[in-house]
Formats: C-alpha cells, sequence, structure tokens
C-alpha cells in the first residue's frame, strides 16, 4: 500500500444504474399510459353500451304509450283483464278522462323507463293569440308593459299574410331582407315554437327566462337609432319565459284537465286563487276514483267566480300529446320526446326529437 486510491471502473457502474433505473421508469410511464388507455377505452366501450341500451328504453317507452293509448280506447292486449288485476288500469283511466300522466316509471332489464304523457292542449297555441292574448301572457311572465308591443307587433306581422308592418312590427323589405344574413318574414303560422327566435325582439330569455335585456329589443338594421340603453345590474328585469306554455297543435282551447298553473292565469280574470282551485279540483279523489271535470259545464258547476268567457275557451278533451320516454341505465340517460296525434283509433308521430 502506497497510499494512493486506485479506481475500481464504479463510476461506469452508477452511470449503468442510473441508466437502467431511467429505462425502468419509462418503460414504468409506457405501460402505465398503455393502462390508463386501455382504462379509458373501457369506460368509453361500457358507455358506449349502455347508451345504446338506453336509447332502447327510450323507445319501448313509446310502445308502452301505445299501448295505454289503445286500452283507454277500449283496447289494448289486457283489456279484459280485471281493472283490480290491471296494473295499467290506472294511467290508461288518466288518459281517457284527459288527465297527464307524469313519472311513470317501468323497470326493463339493466334500467328503467320514465314516461311523461301530458295532452298537448294544456298549452297556449302560440298561432292562435291575439293582441290581448300576448298582453296578459306578456304580464305574467313578469315583463313590464312598455316592452309589450315591441314583441307583439313584430309577430303579429310575421304570422299575417300581408307586408305592412304594425307601427313597431317588422317585415321583409323593411327589417328581415336587411339582416345579415337577411331571410324573409314568414307571413304565415309558425312551425315550432323556437321558430320566435327568427322574429324581431324575441330573444332566449323570452322564451325561457332570465334576465331580460332591453338592448334585445334594438333595431339591428345598419345603424339606426335605438331607444334603449342597456341597464345596470341594479334594475335587471327577472322574468319567467314563454316556451313551457306554448304550442302550436290544437284548435287553441285549453285543456282544463292538464293545464299547468301559468296557463290557467292566461284565461280571463282567473286569479292565484281561482288557478289553485281548478287544479285542487281536478285531482280531487271522489271514493278513491279520479273525479275530473266531466264537461265545461261541469268545471263552472265546481268552481264558484269563473268569468263567462272562458267557456268558450275550454276543453275536457284533447287529440294530442306530447309524450316523453327516458331510458336509463346505470348513470346514463338518452331522452326522447314526441308530439303524437290519437284520434281513439289510430296514433299518429307528428314531431319526434331525440335529445343528445
Amino acid at each position: 500500500m502506497n497510499g494512493r486510491i486506485e479506481k475500481t471502473g464504479g463510476g461506469k457502474g452508477g452511470s449503468a444504474l442510473i441508466m437502467t433505473l431511467f429505462v425502468i421508469v419509462i418503460l414504468s410511464l409506457i405501460v402505465g399510459s398503455f393502462g390508463y388507455e386501455a382504462h379509458l377505452e373501457a369506460r368509453y366501450a361500457s358507455y358506449a353500451r349502455d347508451r345504446v341500451k338506453a336509447t332502447q328504453l327510450a323507445e319501448s317507452g313509446f310502445a308502452i304509450a301505445e299501448m295505454l293509448m289503445d286500452k283507454q280506447g277500449g283496447g289494448g292486449p289486457s283489456s279484459n283483464t280485471p281493472e283490480n288485476e290491471d296494473r295499467w288500469f290506472g294511467a290508461a283511466e288518466r288518459i281517457k278522462l284527459g288527465q297527464s300522466i307524469t313519472g311513470l316509471v317501468e323497470p326493463v332489464g339493466e334500467g328503467y323507463v320514465i314516461l311523461d304523457i301530458v295532452p298537448e292542449p294544456g298549452r297556449l297555441n302560440v298561432n292562435l293569440l291575439k293582441q290581448e292574448d300576448w298582453e296578459t301572457l306578456l304580464e305574467n311572465i313578469g315583463l313590464p308593459e312598455e316592452y309589450w308591443q315591441d314583441i307583439i307587433d313584430p309577430i303579429l306581422d310575421w304570422m299575417d299574410a300581408d307586408d305592412t308592418s304594425n307601427p313597431k312590427g317588422a317585415e321583409t323589405e323593411d327589417y328581415y331582407s336587411l339582416l345579415d344574413p337577411p331571410y324573409r318574414a314568414k307571413n304565415g303560422p309558425v312551425d315550432t315554437v323556437r321558430e320566435l327566435l327568427l322574429v324581431k325582439g324575441f330573444s332566449e330569455s323570452i322564451l325561457t327566462g332570465g334576465v331580460f335585456d332591453p338592448a334585445t329589443l334594438e333595431d339591428k338594421v345598419g345603424d339606426r337609432f335605438s331607444r334603449f340603453n342597456r341597464f345596470s345590474d341594479t334594475n335587471e328585469i327577472i322574468i319567467a319565459g314563454i316556451e313551457h306554455m306554448l304550442t302550436t297543435y290544437g284548435d287553441g282551447k285549453i285543456n282544463i284537465q292538464s293545464a299547468p298553473y301559468d296557463v290557467l292565469r292566461t284565461l280571463p280574470d282567473v286569479d292565484d286563487i281561482l288557478a289553485r282551485a281548478i287544479m285542487e279540483e281536478r285531482e280531487e279523489m271522489v271514493d278513491d276514483e279520479p273525479n275530473p271535470f266531466s264537461s265545461v259545464e261541469d268545471l263552472f258547476a265546481r268552481i264558484d267566480g269563473l268569468n263567462a268567457e272562458i267557456a268558450d275557451r275550454v276543453t275536457v278533451n284533447s287529440q294530442y300529446y306530447r309524450i316523453t320516454s327516458t331510458g336509463r341505465v346505470g348513470k346514463v340517460e338518452r331522452r326522447i320526446w314526441s308530439i303524437a296525434y290519437h284520434n281513439g283509433r289510430e296514433m299518429r308521430y307528428l314531431r319526434w326529437v331525440e335529445e343528445p
């Protein structure tokens, strides 16, 4: 030993160890990423399978709806089953009496169907509304009166057959043809409620509710002067929205058996007390049997204080129905809704919407 430290190659061994550890880390990350991707693919495949199943369940809900429609008309596969043994009897009876079915749950396989069948004339036919009807509707949703005519004149112009604008309205030549992109006024009835968004002055808040901005009533043509100023947060106008009260089907008469509170409030002189009295009376059970209004005369006999004008504006029957079927498997849902026509013998689907 002479006191010198000899090199033994430990540096090379340390480098090799570091390199080995680095390779192991890289391989672990690669394997981990493969495992994560496989996990995502498995979850996606599971979601895709459940989505297909949920869609099939939603579609099957319409088979249930058709069966109930047939039963209420005296047909159906189990029409000979005694009432106390027929689990569908109560639902079919409600349809027969002009009432709504909401939240009917039917377990099927790994999931279940949630079904609503609501007479569409429980809503107001937008194509048949007059000036005074629009005024009542806009008042009830909380829109200040100063803005009513900015909404009413354009919609009346949109649906009337002539090309003459109302004072605050709009027609093709003086408004819609000057927009970017341009389009023509309908000059006829709307096909869907959401078509109203094409009409001057209408906005999403008018349809679905929320904060109403008077600036949406501004003239969008060129640089024309607008009398509206954007409001501050201290004077927001909150409105309820009208879409849930409107339809494009039916003869304009409101089905008193199913009309919701907001629609009942649009009838002449129907206040909060009368609206709630109608709703309570039509759902009251007598001797454990449903006892809705059998006729318009029955409505007046059982509800005091109704305006006589209501008699010509309501009905207890329906041939149009809004059917909503939701299929659910685990946490996956698919919803389909349709407008169906049923005259007691045949059933036809007039509109079919599959939600994303």
